[in-house]
């Protein structure tokens, strides 16, 4: 677990948060990119222009380190799809919203996306169940939407849903930010093509 006893709340709110925030920005580029094998603490310390120790003053390891960057994605993606769905007033508007809420994180933060596609089965023991939970939160909140957009079975709405996280999940293999950058156009054709096919893009 994160060591959040050791700042003052005060300090927590700003300084303390402001390099957390450093740390796992760096460790989401190292894991991204060395994968999680072959990434080291000490590689992480360097990208984030901290010294070893200062990584160890928040977090016990590199297991800790995959740990909080997953945890805080998905809790992430759970809390702004969430309020996205409150403004929303029928399944097909919420299904949009999974879809922009989805792409718009990742696209902004696509490292963290590589790191929870390449490295779901990292984790281990309590660190994986804890994340297990949320992943499986966001996975209930999307099918259920779908399930409402296709008036369908729990078992074609599972299908569907991992068909739409299957389009969503591998967006950074071909996604180019100099001839893809109208991100909300991205999505509309997503949902076009998951609600009423390809011949409606």
């Amino acid at each position: 677990m994160v060591n959040r006893n050791k700042a003052r709340p005060e300090r927590r709110n700003s300084q303390y948060e402001k390099r957390l925030a450093t740390i796992l920005k760096a460790a989401s580029k190292i894991i991204a990119r060395d994968g999680y094998a072959g990434a080291s603490v000490r590689d992480v310390a360097a990208a984030a222009r901290i010294n070893l120790s200062g990584i160890y003053y928040y977090f016990s390891g590199k297991d800790e380190l995959l740990f909080a960057l997953q945890r805080h994605t998905f809790a992430t993606l759970v809390e702004t799809l969430k309020k996205r769905c409150e403004q929303c007033a029928t399944p097909e508007e919420r299904l949009r919203a999974v879809i922009d809420n989805h792409f718009e994180f990742f696209i902004t933060n696509m490292n963290d996306l590589k790191v929870c596609v390449h490295e779901i089965e990292s984790l281990s023991g309590k660190y994986y169940d804890e994340v297990l939970t949320i992943r499986q939160e966001y996975y209930r909140l999307v099918r259920d939407i779908v399930a409402q957009c296709i008036g369908g079975a729990k078992k074609r709405a599972d299908l569907a849903a991992l068909f739409l996280f299957g389009s969503l999940n591998w967006v950074y293999m071909w996604y180019d930010p100099q001839k893809n950058a109208d991100i909300r156009k991205l999505s509309g054709h997503l949902a076009e093509v998951f609600l009423n096919g390809i011949n409606k893009m």
